[in-house]
């Protein structure tokens, strides 16, 4: 970036009296350009005026603007500084006339500089408004909170799929595209580029890395080619006489090697030399995960083949209708009967100023829902996002082992977001521990703003966290509640029924598990010493992680509700549920669809719904028991386990908070 006027001689005056010089450059509007006096005068003894033509201010060294009209010494100004306000319309069209006399007022030597005005902006939606700002002083920064500034990128797709294959679309796809972009406006540079001065020229540039990150679009009537991409980090302008309006968008979301910030640099540049710069700066927005208290829009699940889940689906469509949600049941050819709508994906959202998409997470574990993505990302409207490794997946690796919670205060520290968690493992009490990739958990700490953190589902069989916690919208001041699920909670209500004379009460009454029917009583299951030592065990378990969770969510006791659940133990040792898990519910604000545990049933009245019911009502909850034992609890899974939801985005902007838990760039 020059400060200081490097003056051109003109060769038509080269051959003239060395008492007349001519000289050609450049001004940048708004860029102090200085001129040495100095360097121009035949004798330091000399004194010197100024004449101008055209629209230019002159100011002195200690930045007061200097009277053209007076005869001053060069020892006084033995520099000036140069401003122009506006743009030239033609070449050399202002001018600066210096004039060195001696004491006698005998002229000693006449320099002209003529000069060209151009206009180096690069303008962007700075003040999160959802409008291209005129030039905001705080474009090339970014800060957090309502009073803070800086652009803001969303990602619809993303190009950047860690150890897989890097795809991406080289023109806009219309309208659908340009409705997610953010803008950026090339400010009318002043002459076209053909009038431009001889050896300048104008670019938008970026760096290698920041090509890898975002696309760059020029106008629409040019059909929406990329003129900044992973092969193009710098592109020449051209039609210099007019605004350019360039459609940006993020095509990688913040993670370990990247911090989501991009900068983009107009530069003019005169025989190979960049001269001036303009930046601007703008953050990628994160992909955020919904907690169950934000507003259901649309709940999906596979429409599993030959009608397996045909009446479960049925039932599901009740609840979802009582909470003005929508069922979406997917189409075989985009499942092939793999029912774990969970696992598979995550429906979360990015957000920008006026912008708003779903945007599907994608597990790594490639199951049957992997077509789902051929579905245009479930619609026009969702965004996609996966992440891959070289490294083995493990059943950790699925989206039911990932939640974020409502927002929470934590010792005095807000997080209005909620605090995203996913379930790994305590090495010391299993030979082949189990954890989430690496590359997963990268990006969900690189989101920064749901602060995510982890806590242990290696103790389940299938290894997440849905199966023993969920949350549930509550009347009290956080706003919801903790549930967790309780073998203990089983037990004390088992032993009370027996107590009550009912030991001959039946649980799991005419379902099967294989070919042998699970019928077995009150009795006979608490005569069961190896499942009451598994249980423990379990519960052993579950009461670190309430530990861990109380901890990192700020909770009290009386902020968290156990809800009866029963294990048994795998060949490796870990959990799977005995009756279906009803801590794995659908959560639709109010409405809750949860798993039907069958038994046992004393005087028409199931007791393990009624213990839920006693908990849950009280908070104006609504309990629907719905039957799914043969379509997902005995392949191991449950209703969270076999949908997904939509919902609606927090009502506070992710950019206006202020991060203390985080270190902002």
């Amino acid at each position: 970036m020059r400060s200081l006027l490097q003056l051109e001689i003109l060769r038509e005056h080269s051959s003239r009296s060395q008492k007349n010089r001519s000289y050609e450059d450049i001004v940048v509007v708004g860029q102090p350009l200085q001129v040495s006096l100095t360097d121009l005068a035949p004798s330091e003894d000399a004194m010197v005026s100024l004449k101008l033509h055209g629209e230019l201010e002159i100011y002195s060294e200690a930045n007061q603007r200097i009277d053209t009209q007076v005869l001053i010494p060069l020892k006084q100004f033995p520099s000036i500084t140069l401003i122009a306000r506006t743009f030239s319309d033609r070449r050399n069209d202002r001018s600066l006339t210096i004039m060195f006399e001696d004491e006698q007022g005998q002229l000693l030597r006449q320099v002209q500089v003529k000069l060209t005005c151009l206009r180096v902006c690069l303008d962007v939606d700075a003040d999160r408004d959802g409008i291209v700002d005129d030039d905001n002083p705080y474009k090339a920064d970014w800060q957090w909170g309502q009073e803070g500034h800086g652009a803001i990128l969303m990602v619809t797709t993303d190009r950047d799929h860690v150890h897989s294959d890097s795809q991406y679309v080289e023109r806009m796809k219309g309208l659908m595209d340009l409705k997610d972009s953010s803008f950026m406006i090339i400010r009318r540079v002043g002459l076209p580029e053909k009038d431009l001065p001889s050896g300048c020229e104008v670019y938008l540039s970026v760096s290698q890395d920041t090509a890898q990150r975002i696309c760059v679009y020029d106008e629409l009537d040019r059909s929406g080619y990329e003129i900044i991409s992973p092969k193009r980090s710098k592109a020449r302008i051209r039609n210099t006489d007019r605004d350019i309006l360039l459609a940006v968008r993020g095509v990688s979301y913040p993670d370990i090697d990247f911090d989501g910030l991009v900068e983009i640099h107009l530069e003019l540049v005169k025989d190979g030399e960049t001269i001036h710069r303009d930046r601007v700066v703008f953050r990628v927005a994160p992909w955020m995960m919904t907690p169950n208290t934000l507003t259901p829009t649309t709940v999906f699940v596979s429409r599993l083949s030959k009608g397996q889940n045909e009446e479960f689906i049925e039932d599901l469509r009740k609840v979802v209708s009582q909470a003005n949600a929508q069922l979406d049941p997917v189409p075989y050819e985009y499942h092939k009967d793999d029912p774990w709508m969970r696992d598979e994906i995550e429906v979360g959202y990015t957000q920008a100023p006026g912008k708003f998409i779903h945007v599907v997470l994608d597990s790594p574990r490639d199951r049957g829902l992997d077509h789902l993505t051929k579905r245009q990302l479930i619609g026009g409207d969702f965004g996609y996002v996966i992440r891959k490794s070289r490294h083995p997946v493990t059943k950790l690796d699925s989206f039911g082992n990932l939640e974020v919670s409502p927002p929470v205060t934590v010792k005095g520290t807000e997080y209005p977001f909620g605090r995203l968690m996913f379930g790994g493992t305590r090495e010391e009490l299993f030979a082949e521990p189990r954890r989430k990739l690496k590359v997963l958990r990268d990006f969900f700490f690189a989101q920064k703003i749901q602060a995510p953190f982890e806590i242990f589902s290696d103790w389940l069989s299938v290894g997440h966290i849905d199966e023993f916690m969920n949350f549930v919208p509550a009347p009290n001041p956080k706003g919801f509640k903790l549930l967790l699920a309780s073998p203990d909670k089983t037990y004390e209500l088992l032993k009370r029924l027996r107590e009550e004379g009912h030991a001959q009460a039946i649980l799991r009454q005419g379902k099967q598990i294989g070919d042998e029917p699970a019928d077995i009583s009150v009795e006979d299951l608490l005569n069961n010493e190896d499942l009451a030592q598994q249980n423990q065990r379990f519960q052993e378990y579950i009461h670190w992680n309430r530990s861990v969770l109380q901890q990192e969510l700020g909770l009290e006791a009386d902020d968290i509700i156990d809800l009866p659940a029963l294990y048994e133990a795998d060949d490796d040792g870990r959990a799977k549920a005995f009756f279906p898990n009803m801590v794995n519910m659908l959560v639709l604000q109010q409405q809750l669809a949860i798993p039907k545990p069958f038994g046992p049933q004393v005087n028409h009245q199931y007791q393990l719904e009624a213990a839920v019911k006693e908990v849950l009502e009280p908070l104006g909850l609504a309990c629907h028991f719905i039957d799914d034992w043969d379509t997902y609890f005995r392949d191991g899974g449950e209703i969270h386990c076999g949908t997904n939801t939509g919902r609606q985005p927090f009502p506070q902007k992710w950019w206006e908070i202020e991060p203390k838990f985080l270190n902002p760039a």
